[in-house]
C-alpha cells in the first residue's frame, strides 16, 4: 500500500520566552481525509482536543510545542501522514533520557484537531487531558492520565488507568473496559453502558436505553437512575438506584 506524505505546515521554530525557561512554538498539519476510514492519533504528553465537524473533508491538526528549553523544543516534532484510507497523526517528543535529564525539563505538545465527523477514532495518550466532541463515529481511546471528556459521539471505548472520566450525549453504547482510579460519570446513552473493572473512585450513571453493566468494582459507590435495560453490578452496591430524573 502506497504511503503518502502530506504538507506539513510546521511554522518557523523561533521560540518566545512565556515565562522563565519556558518556550513555545507552532506545530502544524492538514490532511486530505476524502475516503478515509480511521484516524489513529498518538498524542502523548500533551492536551489533546478533537471536534468533528460535517462541512470539512480533511484532518486539521492546531498544535502548539511546550519546552522548559530551546533545544527541547527543537526536538518536538509533528507527523501526520495517510496510509490508504488509514491516517494518522503523531506526537514525536523526546523521551526522558536517564544520564542527561534534569528532573526539571520537560517536553509537550498540545493538540487540537478538526475531523470530518463521521471519521472514526483510535486515540493513544501518555498524558494530558483529552477532549472529544461532535464525532458521530465510534471513539476508542488508550490513556495513561488525565480526565476525558466526550460529547456526542457514536459508541465509545475507552481504557484507563488514572483521571475521571466524563461522558455524555451518546449515541450508540460506552464501553469502559477498564478504570484504575477516578470518577466514572455516564449520562445520555441510547445504547448500553458496560464497566468491565473499575478499581477506585464512584460511577455515576443516568438516562441509559440499554443495560448498564459492572464486572468489578474495588471502591467507591456506584448510582444509577433512569436505565431502561437490565441492571447488573456488585452485590453491595445494588442498593444505589436512584428514583428520580436528574438533569444536568
Amino acid at each position: 500500500m502506497k504511503k503518502h506524505l502530506v504538507s506539513l505546515a510546521l511554522a518557523a521554530a523561533i521560540p518566545a520566552v512565556a515565562a522563565a525557561q519556558d518556550y513555545d512554538a507552532p506545530r502544524n498539519a492538514t490532511v486530505n481525509a476524502s475516503g478515509a476510514t480511521m484516524l489513529r492519533i498518538d498524542a502523548r504528553a500533551g492536551n489533546l482536543r478533537v471536534t468533528g465537524r460535517a462541512d470539512i473533508t480533511e484532518v486539521r491538526v492546531r498544535g502548539t510545542a511546550r519546552a522548559s528549553t530551546k533545544g527541547l523544543l527543537e526536538d518536538i516534532k509533528l507527523e501526520a501522514v495517510r496510509t490508504g484510507n488509514e491516517i494518522e497523526v503523531r506526537a514525536d517528543i523526546p523521551e526522558q533520557r536517564s544520564n542527561n535529564w534534569r528532573w526539571n525539563e520537560q517536553a509537550v505538545l498540545d493538540l487540537v484537531l478538526e475531523v470530518p465527523t463521521t471519521l472514526p477514532l483510535d486515540i493513544e495518550d501518555t498524558s494530558g487531558d483529552i477532549v472529544v466532541e461532535s464525532v458521530a463515529a465510534k471513539v476508542r481511546i488508550d490513556d495513561n492520565s488525565g480526565d476525558i471528556r466526550v460529547r456526542e459521539t457514536g459508541d465509545v471505548w475507552i481504557n484507563d488507568n488514572s483521571g475521571g472520566i466524563d461522558v455524555r450525549n451518546v449515541k450508540g453504547s460506552v464501553d469502559i473496559d477498564e478504570d484504575s482510579s477516578g470518577e466514572i460519570e455516564v449520562y445520555d446513552v441510547t445504547g448500553s453502558v458496560h464497566i468491565g473493572r473499575d478499581s477506585s473512585g464512584s460511577i455515576d450513571v443516568s438516562r441509559v436505553g440499554g443495560d448498564f453493566i459492572v464486572e468489578r468494582d474495588g471502591s467507591g459507590s456506584i448510582d444509577y437512575d433512569g436505565v431502561k435495560g437490565k441492571v447488573d453490578i456488585p452485590t453491595r452496591d445494588r442498593h444505589r438506584n436512584r428514583n428520580y430524573d436528574r438533569y444536568r
